[in-house]
């Protein structure tokens, strides 16, 4: 079996284990090189502050990057619910929370052939002041061929589009996916579509971008009500954007 593979075997393991199938699906998993030059792009796309897979770990050859799609019935549900939805928001706090323990299974299994890894948090890894993050898991899942960013700057991937992503970066030479993948996103191929756009509660979705203050506030907005009503502690979370997307589910 090659390290991708058993890589592979390694998160889909992990995942499985949190024994949710009632939350989530199979994960997808892709490669990147650390050498990517589009690394170097989000300098400019994001902003300096975005680091380099090399700046957070001096050897990297490869990304790893994956996705843990939601279940059918997590990704409608926020079109379906007044306000927060639970369920979406229960989803996104407890494959946060096991993202840790996917991550230290991957280095674990890649210090064992000896190789180096760096692994990333898999939400708030920006400044609640100015919203900037030193690392985007989606940009990482683009590059690596998961999927295409839609006009809400989500990335929709052959499971769609609600889930989470994470990263993990090593020393590790992998085969890396350099074929992008296709836009599926139907506002940005021909102009139909922007549900996202109206659904959005707050107006901060945008043809020519987010707002994220204002998409921000909104989530923290959600995180207190769901703290006050619920044992979700850590979970700024909305998904109607995602719910009402044609791709935002995919079998």
């Amino acid at each position: 079996m090659t390290i991708e593979k058993e890589i592979e075997k390694i998160i889909a393991g992990s995942v499985y284990s949190l024994d949710r199938p009632d939350l989530f699906r199979a994960p997808i998993v892709a490669f990147s090189s650390a050498e990517d030059k589009r690394y170097l792009d989000l300098k400019t796309l994001i902003g300096d502050w975005h680091l380099l897979p090399t700046e957070l770990l001096p050897s990297a050859k490869s990304v790893i990057s994956y996705f843990v799609p939601f279940t059918k019935e997590v990704a409608h549900e926020p079109k379906v619910t007044q306000g927060c939805s639970y369920l979406w928001s229960e989803a996104y706090h407890e494959i946060n929370k096991h993202f840790d323990t996917v991550n230290e299974a991957i280095a674990k299994f890649l210090a064992s052939k000896g190789h180096e890894s760096q692994t990333i948090k898999a939400t708030h890894t920006y400044s609640q002041e100015d919203l900037k993050s030193m690392w985007s898991h989606r940009s990482a899942a683009v590059i690596a061929g998961l999927g295409t960013f839609g006009i809400n700057k989500l990335v929709i991937t052959e499971k769609g589009a609600g889930g989470r992503f994470c990263t993990v970066i090593t020393s590790a030479m992998l085969e890396a996916n350099e074929r992008p993948a296709e836009n599926q996103c139907l506002y940005i191929k021909s102009g139909a579509c922007g549900l996202c756009i109206k659904a959005c509660p707050v107006g901060a979705i945008k043809v020519d971008g987010i707002d994220k203050f204002v998409c921000q506030d909104e989530l923290n907005k959600n995180q207190e009500l769901l703290r006050a009503a619920s044992d979700l502690e850590k979970a700024d979370t909305c998904g109607k954007c995602v719910s009402v997307c044609p791709l935002g589910w995919l079998e």
